[in-house]
Order: C-alpha cells, then sequence, then structure tokens
C-alpha cells in the first residue's frame, strides 16, 4: 500500500505541476496580449518586483516577441530579471542600455546582433558586479573604447566580442579581467603578441579565435592555459599545436596542417575535432596523436583527405561528416568497421554508389541520420538503407534515386519505403 500510496502521489504532483505551468503560461499571455494590457498590470509595481526571476524574464521574453517591449517599460523588471536576452533586436540603442543599468541583480546581458549599441552605450553597464556573462558579438560600432568601459566589471565570467571593432590593443586591456572562462574573439586582429598578453587568464575554458593573426609562434603559449577545454583556430595561420592535454573539443577548420599535436608519443582526448576544409601536408600519421576511444564526433568535410585508413582506429565515433571528401566505395569498408555507435553520417557530394550503402548495411545498428544528397546512388540504395534499423532521417536530395516500394513479410521489423522521390 506504501508503494501504491508513493506513486499515486507522485502522480498527483505532477499534474499539479502541469497545471500550474498551464496556469503561469496562461497568465503571461494575457499580461502581453495588447498595449492595454501591459498598461493594466504596469502600475502595480511591488507585485513585479517581488516576482520570482523566471516568471520575470518569461514575461519579459514574451513581451519581446510580440513587440510590446519599450525602454521605459524595461523599468519595472530592475529587480526582477537576471538575465536579459536581446540579441539581433535593431532597436536597441543606448536608451535601453540606460535602463538596464538600473538592474539590480542582473547576471547575464546579450546585445548581440544590436547595430545600433556604440560605446557610450556600454557605458550605461560599467560597474554592474552582479554581471557575470556579457555578449556583444558584432556590435560593429563598439571599439577598445567602449570594452574599456567592461574592465570595471571584474566578475565577468563569459565575454562573447567577435566581430566587433576591437583592435589588437584592445583585446590586451582584457588581461585585467582575471574570473574569464569564456571569451570569444573571433573575427579579430589578435596577433601573437596580444595572445601571450592573456596568458593571465588561467581561468580560461573556452577560447574563440577564429580568423585572427596567430601562427604556431603565438599557438605554443595556449598551454599556459590549464583548464582549457575549447579551442576555435579556424581560419588561422597555426599549422601544429603544443600537447594541450585538456583540450576536449578543437576546430582546425581551413587551416593547413602539418600536426595536429607535436610529439609522436602524446596522445590527446579529444572528444570532437573539426577540421572542414583543412589541408592536410602529412596527411598519413595526422590522427596518430589522437587517442580515438575518446573521439565522438569527427568533422573532416570539404578537407583534402584521400586516404581514409584511420577511421580503422575510431570506434567510439557518434558523428561523423565526410562530405565533400574523396570517399569512393572501396573505402565504405572503413565507415562499416567502426560503424556500431555511429548515430550521424555525413556521405553528401561524394563517390558512394548504392553499393556503397549496401556495404554499410548491418553495420551501423543505431545509425539514425544519414545523408547521401549529390551522390550517384540510385534506387537500390533504399532497399539498403531500409535494412538500418534505426535510421529516421534520410537526405537523398540530386541522386538518381526516382522511387522505390520495398514490400515487408509479416512479421519484418524492416522499414518500407513506398514512392520514395527526391529532388533531381
Amino acid at each position: 500500500m506504501k508503494s501504491t500510496d508513493r506513486i499515486q502521489n507522485q502522480r498527483m504532483a505532477s499534474e499539479a505541476l502541469g497545471v500550474e505551468r498551464t496556469l503561469i503560461r496562461l497568465c503571461i499571455e494575457a499580461a502581453s496580449e495588447s498595449e492595454h494590457s501591459v498598461e493594466k498590470w504596469r502600475r502595480q509595481r511591488r507585485t513585479l518586483e517581488r516576482l520570482p526571476s523566471y516568471l520575470a524574464e518569461a514575461l519579459l521574453s514574451h513581451l519581446l516577441r510580440r513587440r510590446l517591449l519599450k525602454p521605459s517599460l524595461l523599468e519595472v523588471f530592475k529587480h526582477s530579471v537576471e538575465e536579459i536576452d536581446l540579441r539581433g533586436e535593431t532597436s536597441v540603442d543606448a536608451e535601453w542600455m540606460a535602463y538596464i543599468g538600473a538592474f539590480r541583480s542582473l547576471r547575464s546581458l546579450n546585445v548581440s546582433n544590436c547595430h545600433r549599441i556604440t560605446n557610450s552605450a556600454i557605458w550605461s553597464i560599467a560597474g554592474m558586479t552582479t554581471l557575470k556573462e556579457v555578449d556583444l558579438s558584432r556590435c560593429s560600432k563598439v571599439n577598445d573604447v567602449g570594452i574599456r568601459h567592461l574592465l570595471s566589471i571584474p566578475t565577468l565570467e563569459k565575454l562573447c566580442i567577435s566581430e566587433t571593432g576591437l583592435t589588437a590593443k584592445g583585446v590586451t586591456l582584457l588581461s585585467s579581467l582575471t574570473n574569464l572562462s569564456v571569451l570569444d574573439l573571433g573575427g579579430l586582429p589578435v596577433t601573437d603578441q596580444t595572445l601571450s598578453s592573456l596568458q593571465v587568464l588561467t581561468k580560461l575554458q573556452y577560447l574563440d579565435l577564429w580568423g585572427s593573426k596567430i601562427s604556431n609562434k603565438g599557438a605554443a603559449v595556449l598551454d599556459m592555459f590549464p583548464k582549457l577545454r575549447f579551442l576555435n583556430l579556424a581560419w588561422t595561420n597555426v599549422t601544429k599545436l603544443p600537447n594541450l592535454s585538456s583540450i576536449a573539443c578543437l576546430n582546425m577548420s581551413n587551416c593547413t596542417i602539418h600536426s595536429i599535436f607535436e610529439g609522436d608519443a602524446y596522445r590527446s582526448s579529444l572528444v570532437k575535432l573539426i577540421v572542414s576544409g583543412a589541408t592536410f601536408a602529412n596527411e598519413p600519421g595526422v590522427f596518430l596523436c589522437i587517442e580515438t576511444s575518446h573521439l565522438s564526433f569527427l568533422d573532416v568535410s570539404k578537407s583534402s583527405l584521400s586516404d581514409f585508413r584511420f577511421l580503422r582506429f575510431m570506434n567510439a565515433l557518434e558523428y561523423l561528416d565526410l562530405s565533400f571528401c574523396m570517399m569512393e566505395d572501396d573505402s565504405v569498408a572503413l565507415i562499416a568497421s567502426i560503424g556500431a555507435n555511429l548515430r550521424t553520417l555525413n556521405l553528401s557530394n561524394t563517390r558512394i554508389s548504392s553499393t556503397g550503402v549496401g556495404i554499410l548495411a548491418g553495420h551501423v545498428p543505431n545509425l539514425e541520420v544519414i545523408s547521401l544528397s549529390h551522390t550517384p546512388i540510385d534506387d537500390a540504395a533504399i532497399f539498403h538503407i531500409s535494412m538500418m534499423p534505426s535510421v529516421k532521417v534520410i537526405n537523398l536530395n540530386n541522386t538518381n534515386v526516382k522511387g522505390f516500394t520495398h514490400q515487408v513479410g509479416a512479421g519484418s521489423d524492416r522499414h518500407s519505403f513506398t514512392d520514395r522521390t527526391t529532388k533531381s
């Protein structure tokens, strides 16, 4: 009886929670129905000040989506809201920021892609010691002057300033923000010397440097960030890295790679590797430095790779992107040999035929997504795909598949595809 009572109580609690969520949703929708409804409750400031942050933020977000949020209305949320997401809002300017600067408990502010944000607008949030996260990505009018205002917020842990107007000199100013764990400098003119000046940021776990001016000389100081887990060096001149034992996710897309990590004896514990569009100077040995038992995500799309024998040892892969590579049927067996854990496989724009798809059948029991667009496969591939028990998403655009019907016998658990058509 006690067990039955417990289950019944849990069910009742779950139902009550569902009812509560529905009531909250209805209240928020009613409160943001029109300008008239907004005017009715905005005068009740004491009630609004007592709102839990998650409810206040939900209401604020709803008003924003319905285009009912004006700068002056922000004032009623200053005691309750902890997170504000205004990304892409073209009307956000210095007036909005002036109201936001009065928020008492603001922890996170996202104004990325708000192109009217200027240096003077940033001044309004200077000294807000509750702030931990600021995203100014693609606010092109913000430069070194604006960043100086942020230096008065030592509590910052996350700062995203990619594609802003900062210079290398402005980036060096960030060395005083020693609590940073996430720093996005994508698209900024970060030099080797600039990166060296940031060595004091020893709490960094995420560092984005795509499109910067750093070289191997600058990359050599990356081992001074002992907690670094994510590193993006896409579109840089870096050809090799020091042995970074903490790195779990690495992006070296569109780089010329001589060796991902230095030293033949070193084995990196990468979980995710993205080298899309990369040129490999030492193709046979480029992956030897990776401990393959950890690697679950690999993107080598559009790269110069032509020898895929490295795949034989990557048994932990769940995501594999080989699109736009020189992959042919004779290499598909390498994928099949490590297919047990694969969930997503992209073979678009390769030379794989229906014969190659047939080689995969029976070897990818957990595959859920397969892309074969712009390949020479025909209707025969459909039968082979039907033998992949977990497939949910298939991309056959621009192939020779015209239509195929496979009759499934009683008791069979294979998929049935009827008149499957694709774009030609």
